[in-house]
């Protein structure tokens, strides 16, 4: 599974990724049990193949925090 993501472009920002710093679709939506983040825009639109980076999923609880106070 890894090799498959190894060298990726984030989803969101487009930069190139090494392993450990990647998420998939499927393991973000897993470990998160947040209905706003995973409505997201922005998550709901990533594939079962898209690859977003730990900074980007950083921003996007930021901005989804910020929506809520």
């Amino acid at each position: 599974m890894f090799k498959s993501i190894r060298y990726m472009n984030c989803f969101v920002c487009g930069k190139e990724k090494k392993d450990f710093e990647v998420w998939s679709n499927k393991l973000v939506i897993g470990i998160t049990y947040d209905s706003d983040f995973q409505n997201d825009d922005v998550i709901s639109n990533m594939s079962d193949k898209s690859i977003i980076c730990h900074q980007c999923i950083i921003q996007i609880q930021k901005k989804i925090q910020d929506k809520l106070n």
